[in-house]
């Protein structure tokens, strides 16, 4: 039983697997000179009981929903 727990702990810290990250509305703009502006766009670790934020940068928009890595090195 303890090797199976730990298989089961093993592959739940794999970066193999991914989460959902829903956009919190938050966001900045980056490279304005640019005509293409970036956004520095703000996301929330779905299915978590704490609040754990992240930002990923986007070319012209924040999608409402992004796949993030459980490993936590996006």
């Amino acid at each position: 039983m303890k090797k199976f727990l730990f298989a089961v702990c093993l592959l739940a810290s794999s970066s193999a697997f991914a989460t959902t990250g829903f956009w919190t509305g938050n966001k900045e703009p980056l490279d304005q000179d640019n005509p293409k502006t970036r956004w520095k766009c703000e996301y929330r670790v779905a299915y978590t009981n704490e609040m754990i934020l992240v930002w990923r940068i986007f070319s012209d928009s924040c999608p409402a929903e992004i796949e993030l890595e459980a490993d936590g090195d996006n």
